[in-house]
């Protein structure tokens, strides 16, 4: 998922990108360019959560 356009995510959009990526059959969903929060939120939200790659701005 690209989200550079994106200038906000609050904790629900962090909740829905998490269990998107706990849903996928195979494989793990990686966001590129994120708001700022996004990796900060997730770490809180959802600690070890490793089917989601953050790749930083």
């Amino acid at each position: 998922m690209e989200l550079s356009d994106v200038a906000f995510v609050d904790v629900a959009g962090v909740t829905a990108l998490a269990l998107t990526a706990m849903n996928l059959p195979d494989g793990r969903a990686v966001v590129e360019h994120p708001p700022p929060q996004l990796p900060r939120v997730l770490d809180i939200c959802r600690p070890g959560l490793n089917r989601m790659e953050v790749a930083s701005r």
